[in-house]
């Protein structure tokens, strides 16, 4: 069980023997969010666009753009491209450096 610790500016904090959380007040743990990768290609979401993707069709939005629109009948009954063709597609991506921001 979570042993939550008031934080200031209206937040919490948990601590654990390998991390810390901290997070809004009202953060209900019970909750399952979004995960932070994308559950094809494996890559971390990064943007406002992964996140609408996600909801849709529980990829990220260049999994989407590259398989998930196209075949949108067959995704949602659960067809996903071979393996192959995912590290080909995520060996043609560019990746930028996460700009992290800690308050």
């Amino acid at each position: 069980m979570s042993n939550w610790q008031p934080y200031p500016r209206n937040r919490k904090i948990l601590k654990h023997d390998s991390f810390v959380l901290i997070a809004p007040e009202n953060f209900d743990e019970s909750k399952k969010g979004m995960p932070l990768f994308c559950e094809v290609c494996l890559i971390r979401f990064n943007s406002k666009e992964d996140e609408k993707v996600y909801e849709q069709f529980k990829c990220c939005s260049a999994c989407a753009d590259n398989w998930a629109y196209s075949h949108k009948e067959a995704w949602s009954q659960g067809w996903r491209p071979d393996e192959d063709k995912i590290k080909k597609s995520v060996e043609k991506r560019i990746f930028a450096n996460p700009v992290i921001v800690f308050e």
